[in-house]
């Protein structure tokens, strides 16, 4: 008597399957807004104040005859603050907005291995799922914050350029990769 091999067919994995596709470009205040969900101009902003603080300690010099201040160290550190807290947020959404345009069309698909910018069938850039560590998610967008070596970066996922169904199923799969922030 033979011996029968019934083998069952494997599950398919989930890998390259399309969830979602679509194409928009994002607009300033949304990049804006997706910026500061992540929490990038609060951490800035928080070295802006260290590093005013650090210089202007640098100025003041305390001895047993009282105490003087480098009204120079002081002023270099008001400049600090005020170039990093007010003026580099406003370059960073600059970049963000160039190096988006530089991609204008491209396609943002959302599958099994992660979140990619496709541009005539090819990859522009693709992230996936290991190197994303949280989303946000604000009224407008979807902010997902990542991490690729020692840089950090946040991709902004407007809702405006889903359909209703497909804003349920984005955050549907967000939810199942990725933690909350």
């Amino acid at each position: 008597m033979e011996d029968i091999d019934i083998r069952q067919p494997q599950q398919a994995q989930v890998t390259g399957d399309v969830v979602l596709r679509f194409t928009g470009s994002v607009e300033k205040s949304e990049l804006r807004e997706g910026l500061k969900v992540a929490g990038t101009f609060r951490l800035l902003r928080m070295l802006a104040a260290a590093g005013a603080l650090l210089i202007a300690l640098l100025g003041v010099r305390v001895d047993a005859e009282g105490g003087s201040v480098n009204i120079g160290l002081v002023v270099a550190a008001a400049v600090y603050a005020t170039v990093f807290a007010l003026l580099a947020p406003r370059r960073i959404v600059t970049h963000a907005l160039r190096a988006q345009r530089a991609h204008e069309g491209a396609d943002c698909v959302v599958d099994g291995t992660g979140i990619a910018a496709v541009l005539d069938g090819a990859d522009i850039k693709r992230l996936g799922w290991d190197a994303m560590t949280r989303y946000h998610e604000t009224p407008s967008l979807y902010a997902v914050v990542g991490r690729s070596g020692l840089k950090s970066w946040v991709m902004v996922l407007p809702k405006r350029l889903l359909t209703a169904p497909d804003v349920e199923l984005l955050g549907a799969v967000l939810d199942s990769r990725l933690r909350r922030g």
